[in-house]
């Protein structure tokens, strides 16, 4: 009878998945990482991350600026795309 009352966590073998969180830091700091280290150490290190993050805490200027960032990026890649397959659009 003492089997009916263990906690479920105790006795299901199911795996747990975590919650990810990423903190940014204030966007002076972000600004002097991009300067100091360039694009593809800037995409590495933040826009990577913050794609794959189930949560951001950080300040709002912080968010937009990693935002903005990637929106830029990915702008820029496809046009370098376009023109490589011979696109004009």
């Amino acid at each position: 009878m003492e089997d009916c009352f263990r906690h479920s966590s105790l006795t299901q073998k199911t795996k747990k998945m975590g919650f990810n969180k990423m903190y940014l830091p204030e966007v002076e700091e972000l600004k002097e990482f991009l300067v100091k280290n360039g694009n593809q150490k800037f995409i590495e290190r933040w826009c990577v991350p913050f794609q794959k993050r189930d949560a951001i805490i950080g300040p709002e200027g912080s968010i937009d600026f990693i935002k903005q960032f990637i929106k830029q990026e990915y702008n820029g890649s496809r046009t370098v795309n376009n023109n490589i397959s011979g696109s004009t659009k």
